[in-house]
């Protein structure tokens, strides 16, 4: 499958933002650990939630791709058999 050059910006993008999301959860969570484990925990998932919020955007934006190129694919399979069917010719329906 060929990809573009925004789909391979937009993949590298979602590889950062999980980045994101781990150093922001470590960082926060050890940094907060001296104040006791449960307010650590807030406080990693606190950290976390910028990451996330760019990983559920960029993961959106990778779903329009593929309804893109499946919306291509499909016209183009449905303008086949309108060429098919403008032929008079029904022996060809067969290959699609």
């Amino acid at each position: 499958m060929k990809r573009t050059i925004a789909e391979t910006i937009l993949s590298f993008l979602l590889g950062a933002a999980w980045a994101i999301v781990l150093l922001g959860a470590v960082s926060l969570f050890w940094s907060f650990l001296p104040f006791g484990f449960f307010i650590a925990f807030m406080a990693g998932i606190v950290g976390s939630l910028f990451g996330l919020l760019c990983v559920v955007l960029l993961e959106v934006a990778a779903l329009q791709f593929d309804k893109y190129r499946e919306l291509k694919h499909q016209t183009r399979l449905l303008e086949q058999i309108k060429t098919s069917l403008g032929r008079g010719d029904d022996s060809s329906l067969r290959h699609h």
